[in-house]
């Protein structure tokens, strides 16, 4: 299916976020406005919890950023090597078939809930696989990247456990966390990040607060610096709406 630009997506039915972008655009308007306003050619993304590559997409065959993307469930991981491939970004993006987390090792993951696989106990009743687990702060030892992307589906807490050195890079501006708790906003404000919801028809931000209703929150480091980049980004288009 057409995507955005020039990209396009390999959709099959039932695929829940996938779909959403051939109905609505981009199945995360804001999230990935923000991903095409703010990044550059050359830029590094990190996409944790990639799924199918729609994010992955986004970022290195329209933008040209490069990516170093993670996702643990091995079909989907299949799917998201086929989007990379249809796409010829191969030469762009780095695929982990690992989950994230707080320390190297292995872990129980369902691979029978689509978008929303995520790690299971012992015992689990439906379909799972063990996978590799790997730290951020291991993944992105010789990279740094400006925006990272985290859906993994309540496991937030140990992703970034993994990468306190990662955090703690001044050039690291943007990350998206599906999932928030006390916890994990503690360790983002410790980092030097806020809180803030973008608004992409107006290439603004608003700072806003844990009770806010929002798909996924956002935590900026430098405002002025990452407004000024969105502000000077080029207008896209999807399903014939301007951005």
């Amino acid at each position: 299916m057409p995507f955005i630009g020039n990209a396009v997506l390999i959709v099959e039915l039932g695929m829940t976020g996938a779909t959403g972008n051939v109905y609505c655009g981009l199945h995360e308007f804001a999230e990935m406005s923000l991903l095409l306003h703010f990044l550059r050619r050359g830029d590094r993304f990190l996409d944790v919890g990639a799924n199918i590559g729609a994010y992955t997409v986004l970022a290195s065959k329209v933008v040209g950023a490069d990516v170093t993307a993670i996702e643990p469930v091995p079909a989907t991981c299949a799917r998201l090597r086929r989007n990379v491939c249809v796409n010829e970004i191969g030469d762009r993006v780095e695929l982990r078939m690992a989950a994230a987390g707080a320390q190297p090792g292995a872990i129980e993951f369902s691979i029978d809930h689509d978008t929303t696989n995520h790690v299971v106990c012992e015992g689990y009743p439906g379909k799972s696989v063990k996978v590799p687990v790997v730290t951020i702060d291991d993944v992105l030892q010789d990279h740094r990247a400006v925006m990272w992307k985290v859906d993994v589906e309540g496991f937030e807490r140990e992703v970034l456990m993994g990468a306190v050195n990662s955090l703690a890079d001044e050039g690291l501006q943007i990350v998206l966390l599906e999932s928030d708790d006390n916890v994990i906003a503690k360790m983002m404000k410790t980092g030097g990040f806020s809180r803030f919801i973008y608004e992409p028809f107006r290439r603004a931000f608003r700072a806003c607060d844990a009770s806010e209703s929002v798909n996924n929150h956002l935590w900026i480091r430098d405002l002025a610096q990452v407004m000024a980049r969105c502000q000077s980004a080029p207008v896209y288009c999807a399903l014939g709406i301007q951005f």
